[in-house]
């Protein structure tokens, strides 16, 4: 199992990630427990199921084209990672309203145009940054971590302003989405050692919890504003 799932920085260096552990912030409790309170009576497990269902869906379907083209294995990951991707994001606003949700939820065709070109300018923009140094890299990724959040409440924002909005949302919380971050890295090594088995279980308290934190940053950055 990745533990870079759990980062936005991709697989971030084991001393930052115990420095951010011993940090002790009250509100990183606090966001996972709002993002408990959100999981109606059988959602967690729909959540959890769906959102690998589509994930693995997404990595064997670009593994079988790779097969015969390489080039369109890219393709299609960058495609359906960016479709599941803003999927997850609306999905969790259903749950968060007490709506149902199904698994083609998480294969949004709303806003298709923007969700893949949030996720693939993300990438090229950290994979660039991070030809530089890996640090850069990782900074930067957490600087566009709220884009796709914000395009799918926005969507006319596009796919560059998203991102623009991102960057400013994140000035000053950049630290404080990997101090929460990291307190899932016992999850993650659970998981390396359950073959996945409990990464599946916390998949959705850690999806929501990344919705929480956009909504967190979302008023600060508006309060400044005003």
């Amino acid at each position: 199992m990745n533990l870079g799932l759990f980062f936005s920085g991709g697989a971030l260096p084991l001393i930052i990630i115990v420095i951010a552990l011993f940090q002790k912030i009250e509100w990183r409790k606090e966001i996972k427990r709002q993002a408990r309170t959100y999981f109606y009576e059988g959602a967690w497990l729909k959540f959890a199921l769906c959102l690998v269902i589509s994930v693995v869906g997404v990595i064997v379907l670009s593994a079988l084209l790779g097969v015969f083209i390489p080039f369109l294995s890219v393709l299609c990951s960058v495609f359906g990672m960016g479709v599941v991707s803003y999927g997850t994001i609306e999905v969790m606003r259903f749950i968060r309203n007490h709506q149902e949700f199904g698994l083609r939820d998480f294969i949004s065709i709303d806003n298709v145009g923007g969700a893949v070109s949030v996720y693939f300018i993300k990438w090229l923009y950290t994979f660039f940054w991070s030809l530089l140094l890996v640090i850069p890299g990782m900074i930067k990724s957490y600087s566009y971590s709220q884009a796709m959040f914000i395009i799918s409440e926005d969507p006319a924002i596009g796919a560059d302003g998203a991102i623009t909005r991102s960057r400013e949302m994140m000035n000053g919380h950049k630290w404080e989405l990997v101090i929460l971050q990291s307190s899932f890295f016992g999850w993650a090594i659970l998981g390396a050692l359950t073959f996945g088995i409990a990464i599946i279980y916390i998949l959705p308290l850690y999806a929501m919890s990344m919705a929480v934190f956009y909504e967190y940053v979302k008023r600060d950055y508006f309060a400044a504003k005003a």
